[in-house]
This record gives structure tokens, C-alpha cells and sequence, in this order.
């Protein structure tokens, strides 16, 4: 009843052209309180309102009617206290709705645009739709994700805000009509965007001009890229793509993005992400992708991350710290463990820290260790993890979890596997950085590690065929860092080669690592070559893949 009304009052207010612009304008304000006032009334709050009510009177009946024994009584009471209560919230809320409260920063398009409605009244939609989305985290959604899950084919429990405003964007636009928005590039790699890249794919893809890492915003890193998309079927299957690589543009921005793009085949961007490549580099990927199994497989799952305390400044210590607490009680050793940090990690270099890890993990009977309780005590406040009923915003304590104030915040379950033979790498880096490791060391949650003593899968890890599936596949940050987290990396292309193969690039390996062990500034380019080389054959890579492969 309320868009008939709506609509029959805009077909009124279309055939009256000669109305003023101020009685148009008190029209359309008409239009809107008839709206709200109509919306207020059909909303859910007032049915379930009048149902508890009738509750209410019904157990007062009861009373009216019959004594009740003293037990029943109390169980009475217990009912009505519970559905005065909610009565009451009931009623604040209405009492909002009723003051239009809700509507207070609320902008209806359709009253402000009507010409998007046909002269029935139907929506039709604008002919361009161009933004840039709100960049608001998905932590920061938790009181509306059951209404987005509800509402959106592109919601995944981790996105972002802005892939919300893709879709409604798209559903305002006309058939034919042409949306154009600013977005982080991180939707086109991540895995919350696997339903926004696959739901897109229906319409055609006009172009995507990325800006990788320059900082086009003084204020703030977003990575941003120029998405463009006209409101067809994919009737032709290429776009332009372009990659800008400055912000210096003598003759112009347009003429930049003109020299610097290229076209890219729509039906072959992959749904579990998209590279913006040339056909010669799509080609090469699809042919390395296909080539042995994924690295996840090959280890048979054995990749786990580095532990996260919650609170270093009481988890981490220094020697004399360690030296301390273990002079006090021996024992204290038994959970003092040498503790790595991301930036401690350097490609074929026996990891080494000067720092040490109080490892509390999940059920430990702290009261066997003494010094080390002594010791956490100081920094209780900090450590005590949020209650789940807590209401305010400056809880100085740790996240709420089901961990004691003296335990490690992760449950770490795998602890284990840290005193095994391991590949460790950083989750941020500059190029490959795999090193191995078989001395129990311990990692934060800024590495990885990959439980393997195959001296042969390190060497192809660190290859320059890795280093360009770094390139191309993983997320992009400032300053020429890549994050190789788990969700990546876990589907490189693995070859389990032969065994003179393997041995081979083994042997180069085990040559590396004796000579990094004595110096690890000492040159091993020879020997890192002599790696590549050999990867590239068990690949199949031609020439001018391999030339592509290195940047020719």
C-alpha cells in the first residue's frame, strides 16, 4: 500500500507540470512521512509487542482466577518480570520508531531522484553510477552481518564494507548503464572477494586501471584501482587492463593509462583470483598452475602459523629475563622456548634471535612453575581476557577467549610440530625468504612454518619460478613487500620430482646452507642460479617463458 500510494502521488506530481518548485518540494516531503509513518507500522517490533502483552494479561488473569501455590508463584513472578522487561525494550524502540528516530540520517533515492521511476512508478534506475565506497573493516560490521548475509549474494564473513556497496551500486544502475568505482585492489586476490569476482563476471567488464602500492592518498594506504563495468552480458569477452607504476604523468593521466594498457580475455580470470596480465603471462601461469600438485597437498597439510601470545611485552623476554626466572627455578626452562620474530627471518640463513618465549600453552598447571607465575603476575591487568559480558570500549586486557589470564592466547594445538625439522618463512617479504630450521625454535604469528626436512622443496621455494608466483599471485603492499600468507601460498604448484632431480637440487641446497652457516653475507648467486636453471626445466619453461619469468 505504501509504494502505491508512493507512486500514484509521483504520476500525480509528473502530469502536474506546472506546480512550483516549493510545492513539488512539500510534495515530496508528503510522500516521505506517509512512508516512514506506514514503515513504522509494519514493522515486526509491533506485532511481538502486542504478543507479549497478551501474554502479560493472560498471567494476570491466571492470578485473578486461582491461588498459586508458593513455588508456582515464584515461577509467575520470574514470567512477568522477564516479559515486563521485554515490554518495556519493546516500547522504547517503537516509541523511536515513532519519532522517526530511525529515518533521522536515512536518504530514499526514490524520493530524492524520482526520475529513476517510469511514469507507473516502476523502478528503472540511473544511467551512471560512479563512487567510492567507504573502506570500513569487516570487524567493525559484526551488528549488521546477519542483514548483509541476508541481503547480498556477495557476502563472506570476512569482507570488507565497500563489496557491499558494489552490489547495491550495480542493482541501482539501469540495463545498459555504466558503474564506475574506486576500490582497494585487495578484492581482486582475497578471499572474501571470491563471490564479489564471481557475481561481477554476469556483467561486462569495461576496464580496471590499478594502481598497486602508490600512495594516491597522502592520508591513508588503500592500494586503490578504477573499476569500471557496463550493465550488459558479457557480450564481448576482452577489457583493457592497465598497471600504473607512477604518479609523475607528463602528458597527462589519459595518455599514461593509454600507453600502459593492454587487453585481457574476461572468461579467463579465475574465480579463486585475478592477475592483471597480458595473454603471454596468463598463458605461462595456467601452464606452471597445472604443472605438479598444490603445496598444501605435497606436505599433507603440515603448514602452520606462528604463535600469537596476545601480549608480548609479558611472553617474550630477553637472555637476561630467561637467565633470571630459570636461576629462581630450573624448571622454568621446561617452557622457555628461543622465539623468532618475521624480521628475524633471512632467505638460507640459520634463523637466529636473541629472544625467548614463556610458552603457557592451553591447560598448563602454572603452579609448577613458580617464577615464571611471579613473573606474569606483574602484567595480570593486561593478560586477563575480556569477559563476555563486558559492555564498555577501553578494556585494557587481552580479547575474550576461553584461555586463563597466564596462557598463551592462541590454543596451539600443533606446539608440537615446533620441535621438528621445519621450513620457516615470514609472512611479509620482499622475495623469498624460506629457511630451514631443526633446533625447536619457535615463531610468532608473523611466520609460517612448513613441517619438512626436503631440502629439495626449500630450494624450490626460494626459486626465481616462486619469486614470480609471488608476483603475480599474492597481495601487494607498500615498499614492494608481498604476503605469502597460508590461504596463498597453500596452492603453489609443487612438481615431486624424480629422485636424481631432486637430489640434485638438494645438493646446490645443502652447498648454500653450509656456506650461509659460516657467513651468511657470503655471495651464493652461482649456486641460487644453478637452482633456477634446474626448476625451470622440470617446469618445461621455453625460453622466452623463462625470459618472462625474469622480468625480460
Amino acid at each position: 500500500m505504501v509504494f502505491t500510494n508512493k507512486h500514484s502521488l509521483i504520476a500525480q506530481s509528473r502530469g502536474e507540470a506546472g506546480r512550483s518548485l516549493l510545492s513539488l518540494e512539500e510534495l515530496i516531503e508528503k510522500i516521505k512521512s506517509d512512508f516512514e509513518t506506514e514503515v513504522a507500522k509494519s514493522d515486526k517490533r509491533f506485532l511481538k509487542l502486542n504478543k507479549l502483552k497478551g501474554e502479560l494479561i493472560s498471567l494476570s488473569d491466571q492470578t485473578m482466577l486461582f491461588e498459586l501455590p508458593k513455588k508456582e508463584k515464584e515461577e509467575w513472578n520470574k514470567k512477568v518480570n522477564k516479559l515486563t522487561g521485554e515490554i518495556q525494550s519493546f516500547e522504547l524502540q517503537i516509541a523511536e520508531i515513532k519519532s522517526n528516530k530511525i529515518y533521522e540520517n536515512a536518504f530514499e533515492w526514490r524520493f530524492e531522484f524520482p526520475e529513476v521511476l517510469n511514469n507507473d512508478g516502476d523502478f528503472v534506475g540511473f544511467d551512471v553510477v560512479i563512487g567510492n565506497p567507504p573502506y570500513i573493516r569487516q570487524e567493525e560490521l559484526s551488528t549488521i552481518k546477519f542483514y548483509l548475509q541476508t541481503n547480498y549474494q556477495t557476502f563472506a564473513g570476512t569482507a570488507d564494507l565497500y563489496v557491499y556497496f558494489v552490489e547495491r551500486g550495480m542493482n541501482i544502475v539501469r540495463n545498459n548503464g555504466a558503474f564506475i568505482y574506486i576500490l582497494p585492489n585487495k578484492w581482486m586476490r582475497a578471499g572474501y572477494g571470491s563471490k564479489l569476482r564471481s557475481w561481477v563476471k554476469q556483467f561486462s567488464i569495461d576496464s580496471i586501471i590499478d594502481f598497486g602500492d602508490l600512495p594516491v592518498f597522502d592520508e591513508a594506504t588503500t592500494y586503490p584501482c578504477l573499476w569500471a563495468i557496463k550493465k550488459t552480458p558479457p557480450t564481448s569477452t576482452k577489457f583493457n587492463a592497465s598497471i600504473i607504476d607512477s604518479l609523475s604523468f607528463p602528458n597527462g593521466l589519459t595518455n599514461y593509462v593509454e600507453e600502459k594498457k593492454f587487453s585481457m580475455n574476461q572468461q579467463q580470470l579465475e574465480e579463486n583470483g585475478w592477475m592483471l596480465v597480458n595473454d603471454n603471462i596468463q598463458h605461462l601461469l595456467k601452464k606452471i598452475k597445472s604443472s605438479g600438485k598444490p603445496l598444501d597437498e605435497y606436505v599433507d597439510g603440515k603448514i602452520f602459523r606462528g604463535i600469537l601470545t596476545g601480549y608480548n611485552e609479558a611472553f617474550v623476554i630477553d637472555d637476561v629475563i630467561k637467565n633470571h626466572l630459570i636461576g629462581e627455578d630450573p624448571r622454568s626452562s621446561e617452557i622457555i622456548k628461543p622465539f623468532l620474530a618475521g624480521r628475524d627471518i633471512k632467505r638460507y640463513q640459520q634463523p637466529k634471535s636473541d629472544k625467548w618465549l614463556i610458552f603457557t600453552r592451553r591447560g598448563i598447571d602454572i603452579e609448577r612453575y613458580p617464577s615464571i607465575l611471579k613473573h606474569l603476575e606483574k602484567h595480570k591487568d593486561r593478560l586477563t581476557p575480556k569477559p563476555l559480558d563486558y559492555k564498555g570500549n577501553n578494556w585494557q586486557g587481552r580479547k575474550e577467549g576461553n584461555y586463563k589470564w597466564y596462557e598463551i592466547q592462541d590454543a596451539s594445538d600443533y606446539y608440537e610440530e615446533f620441535d621438528k625439522a621445519k621450513i620457516i618463512y615470514p609472512n611479509i617479504c620482499k622475495q623469498p625468504e624460506f629457511v630451514f630450521d631443526k633446533s625447536g625454535v619457535y615463531t610468532n604469528q608473523k611466520c609460517f612454518i612448513i613441517i619438512s626436512s626436503d631440502l629439495y622443496l626449500m630450494g624450490l621455494l626460494n626459486s626465481r619460478l616462486i619469486f614470480f608466483l609471488f608476483k603475480m599471485i599474492l597481495p601487494k603492499l607498500r615498499g614492494d613487500f608481498y604476503e605469502p600468507s597460508y590461504i596463498y601460498l597453500k596452492d603453489f604448484p609443487i612438481i615431486d620430482a624424480g629422485i636424481n632431480e631432486k637430489s640434485s637440487i638438494s645438493s646446490l641446497v645443502r652447498q648454500i646452507l653450509t656456506i650461509k652457516n659460516q657467513n651468511g653475507n657470503t655471495n651464493t648467486t652461482s649456486l641460487e642460479s644453478e637452482i633456477d636453471r634446474l626448476v625451470y626445466e622440470l617446469y618445461g619453461l621455453t625460453d622466452e617463458e623463462i625470459r618472462i619469468v625474469e622480468g625480460g
